[in-house]
């Protein structure tokens, strides 16, 4: 996950959770509590996306954990994160969960650079996490890994939604606490 130089148009949390559930729905994972991610970027992109490839790169080569390239059509992952993620490590999982974000969700969109008048680079400063495309990913991800019908179903029971769901504990705080809306319980899968 990098600094965010981009912004594109964003979705709220609750439209978030239903884009995160379409796409468990599309990959058949609708009724899974722990989903397959690396199945999922290995295999269900490119039955998908035909000209999608996950390239898998030495640590040495990479400065970030993982890249998300959706113009490229391509996911580049750190060796040892993708090894960590084959052996279920959760931070690996989210990392990936977080990269599939980018690559679903700016595809198509337009996802446009900040500069500064002198025509560099730079962070966007006090935007929306709506507008954030790394705060739209981190969204995407903690949804599709523990959705909020699961996170409402183990809301007194956080560690248990966590080794469910082989997703952070910080995460499935985050999304308890978002379970107790009324209109978040509402957002199941069908």
């Amino acid at each position: 996950m990098a600094k965010d130089y981009f912004t594109s148009r964003g979705l709220s949390t609750p439209k978030m959770m239903k884009e995160a559930l379409k796409y468990r729905n599309e990959f058949d994972m609708q009724h899974v509590e722990l989903v397959d991610i690396v199945d999922i970027i290995e295999f269900k992109l490119v039955s998908r996306f035909p000209d999608f490839r996950l390239v898998i790169a030495r640590d040495t080569e990479m400065k970030e954990d993982a890249l998300a390239e959706p113009l490229k059509g391509r996911i580049t992952v750190r060796q040892s994160v993708y090894v960590a993620a084959c052996d279920g490590d959760v931070e690996a999982r989210l990392v990936l969960a977080h990269e599939l974000g980018h690559f679903l969700l700016h595809r198509e969109k337009d996802v446009s650079m900040h500069k500064d008048p002198r025509g560099a680079v730079q962070p966007i400063r006090d935007m929306k996490a709506t507008e954030s495309i790394e705060d739209q990913a981190d969204m995407f991800a903690r949804h599709f890994l523990a959705p909020p019908h699961l996170s409402y179903l183990y809301r007194h029971e956080p560690h248990k939604l966590a080794m469910l769901t082989g997703t952070p504990l910080r995460v499935c705080l985050g999304n308890i606490t978002m379970s107790k809306w009324p209109e978040v319980y509402a957002i199941r899968t069908t």
